[in-house]
């Protein structure tokens, strides 16, 4: 695996990007152009979280994907929206514009995000064609061609923070952040997942987002899963505690899901169906 620090973007948008490439594979008379994973981790837009970062990204590598994890705008001096729908825009045309140089397959991009990374991953299937218009990229360099959104944030409306001003952190001035009144025919395929029992974001979000999906008749995937907390991620062992782990084993069981994990088999299966 070689991974890469890189820095992408608009001077008024710059982003860090970690890019995990897999190995090449010596027998093969040319390298391959790989299917590429865009991570967004949540976090609440507080901080990106290491349960839905590095350690999802290897099991994206695993499957012969290569992942680059984007660090977009969170809440500070300024509102994360819409500054993080422009850094991801300028990653997304980074990577189809330089696909022979990372070895990736511009046809095959997944946006995957978790939480708040959700969110910004949907309201960018809404939005890919106005972004691209607005920063003058070529409609095409903006495109995604399928997304997973897991337990993710759809609007600040649904539940999800519940306090005015934290919105007001959240969007400024923005006034585009309910993902699933955003829907076009344009948005691409989704593999949408949560649980009943989410105690943090209402599955509601997920819930109202299908179903716009569902209107247009977008091509979506959606599991409902009976229980669980928020922020499950893989919902195995290796996201509900560390190595070497000696304590806290009541709080790190809740996050081991054998019935939840099964999403990740679930969406590779998914996607080679509709690629």
């Amino acid at each position: 695996m070689k991974t890469l620090n890189l820095t992408f973007g608009q001077p008024a948008y710059p982003v860090a990007v970690t890019f995990y490439q897999p190995a090449a594979i010596a027998d093969f008379n040319q390298p391959p152009r790989r299917p590429l994973v865009i991570l967004l981790p949540g976090g609440g837009y507080r901080f990106h979280s290491d349960r839905e970062n590095e350690i999802v990204a290897v099991q994206y590598l695993a499957q012969g994907y290569a992942v680059a994890s984007v660090t977009y705008q969170l809440i500070g001096q300024k509102p994360v929206y819409p500054t993080a729908l422009y850094q991801l825009a300028n990653v997304v045309a980074e990577f189809h514009r330089h696909a022979e140089q990372y070895e990736i397959d511009a046809t095959h991009i997944l946006l995957v995000g978790f939480s708040a990374g959700g969110q910004l991953a949907a309201l960018y299937t809404d939005l890919w064609a106005q972004l691209a218009g607005t920063l003058r990229f070529a409609s095409q360099d903006c495109a995604v061609w399928a997304a997973t959104l897991a337990y993710p944030v759809i609007g600040l409306r649904l539940g999800w923070p519940n306090d005015a001003a934290e919105q007001q952190r959240i969007a400024g001035t923005w006034r585009l952040t309910e993902a699933d009144q955003l829907v076009t025919a344009q948005n691409p395929p989704a593999f949408v997942w949560t649980t009943a029992t989410d105690e943090l974001v209402p599955p509601a979000n997920a819930e109202c987002y299908v179903q716009a999906l569902r209107k247009l008749g977008v091509p979506v995937r959606f599991h409902l899963y009976p229980r669980g907390p928020h922020a499950l991620s893989l919902a195995r062992d290796v996201t509900a505690f560390a190595a070497g782990h000696t304590h806290d084993a009541i709080f790190g069981q809740q996050y081991i899901r054998p019935d939840v994990a099964g999403w990740f088999a679930e969406q590779l299966r998914w996607l080679h169906r509709i690629w």
